[in-house]
């Protein structure tokens, strides 16, 4: 999002005040968003890297209400990493066939912008190992345009469980469960990433793991 600052008493047109409580934008005083309407979530690039998510509170205004103000919350919802587009799958796997590598079958996203081809269980345990509290790892199958997108996502959650959605790209569906145990949900991963008919149908809910 662009820095947009209001001197004049009036956000410029199609943009409306915010008020940020923490956070990157905490300290700032006439910061404007675009809008209305006012976005769900804004997701603002951090100084060392990545991005913080802030989550809507609430719209009002302090005494024009042809001046409305956004209210956000710092500890917005987390965001998981964005899969790759059409174009960008095409784009991959032209340069792999140009330097005489064989296709990607499976590519490994994390928060931090790092990207993984075809990990093996030691790259998803160690993914796995690297997670923060509100930090995701994607796994998205590079199939055919015809067979549309397949995608696997871990979420390391505020109550250091991990919550798991499969989502078949054909249909739509999706397939959420929690677990506590990170070999469990390791072995899920390898199950995926092998293609393999078991997946996070494995997990049936909070349980007990030894973490590691």
């Amino acid at each position: 999002m662009e820095d947009v600052f209001d001197t004049t008493g009036r956000p410029p047109k199609g943009w409306m005040h915010a008020v940020f409580h923490g956070g990157p934008y905490g300290e700032d005083v006439g910061r404007c968003i675009p809008g209305p309407p006012a976005p769900a979530t804004l997701s603002v690039p951090l100084s060392e890297g990545g991005v913080h998510v802030y989550r809507l509170w609430t719209v009002g205004s302090w005494s024009d209400p042809d001046d409305p103000i956004a209210v956000y919350n710092p500890d917005g919802p987390p965001v998981p990493p964005s899969l790759l587009t059409a174009q960008e799958r095409q784009r991959t796997q032209e340069g792999r066939r140009r330097r005489g590598l064989r296709p990607v079958r499976i590519v490994a996203l994390t928060d931090d912008g790092q990207m993984t081809y075809d990990p093996d269980a030691a790259a998803v345990q160690a993914m796995l190992a690297g997670l923060g509290e509100r930090q995701y790892v994607v796994l998205q199958r590079l199939a055919d345009h015809d067979e549309g997108d397949f995608s696997l996502q871990v979420l390391l959650a505020e109550d250091a469980t991990y919550e798991v959605e499969h989502q078949a790209g054909t249909t739509g569906e999706r397939q959420r469960m929690r677990s506590a145990s990170r070999t469990e949900v390791r072995d899920t991963v390898l199950r995926w990433v092998a293609d393999q008919a078991s997946r996070c149908t494995d997990l049936e809910g909070p349980t007990a793991g030894d973490g590691s």
